[in-house]
């Protein structure tokens, strides 16, 4: 065989190795893409429906949604409701003042995300009555920051931040570079609370 032919084949083989690599990577970078949007859109799915559990109270089943609750947060946040629960004697209070609070998510977006972690905030009104008294009801909103993380194909809460003025303020300044693909920014317009729901007779809890 001549050194020109071997050339050539030699040539050949590595145009098909590049090729093949190329493919690979195109491959990685492409589901990796998908996974980090998909976790994105259950990320949010999953911000929703923890926060109609957490929030909302009703004396009928208050013990039971609080062990609801207790199973999707982890870290600090877990710790924060269980002290709560504790000593401020959340579900016997709910039973004994009828308290029925209502959460409704009006909207919740993803700020940044990775396949399993994710930063999610959330709008949520609350209408709490007292007493089987529905004409006397209090309208709460707040606008909430959950830190996620995702085990064993479930998105936990580890954290939960209630945004102020103040503290959106502060990330806004601490906000140099352009956002994440698909990242839904923090919003200074809309009302939020001088701080985060207490937990009282009023209101449900916050973790």
């Amino acid at each position: 065989m001549s050194r020109k032919i071997r050339l050539l084949l030699a040539g050949g083989g590595l145009l098909v190795v590049v090729a093949l690599a190329l493919a690979v990577f195109t491959g990685i970078r492409f589901w990796s893409m998908n996974a980090e949007e998909s976790a994105r859109d259950s990320a949010a799915q999953a911000a929703r429906e923890h926060t109609l559990t957490m929030f909302g109270r009703d004396p009928k089943d208050v013990s039971a949604n609080i062990n609801k609750t207790m199973g999707f947060l982890t870290g600090s946040a877990k710790q924060e409701l269980q002290k709560n629960v504790t000593e401020h004697k959340i579900a016997e209070t709910v039973k004994k003042d009828k308290i029925v609070t209502i959460a409704k998510v009006e909207g919740a977006g993803v700020m940044e995300n990775t396949r399993d972690t994710a930063k999610v905030l959330v709008y949520l009104n609350l209408s709490t009555s007292r007493n089987t008294n529905t004409e006397e009801v209090q309208i709460d909103q707040s606008r909430i920051v959950y830190d996620m993380v995702k085990r064993d194909g479930e998105w936990l809460i580890s954290t939960i931040d209630i945004l102020t003025d103040d503290s959106l303020a502060s990330r806004v300044q601490q906000s140099d570079g352009p956002a994440p693909s698909g990242a839904v920014p923090i919003p200074s317009g809309a009302p939020a609370p001088t701080q985060a729901p207490a937990p009282s007779t009023q209101r449900p809890p916050a973790p």
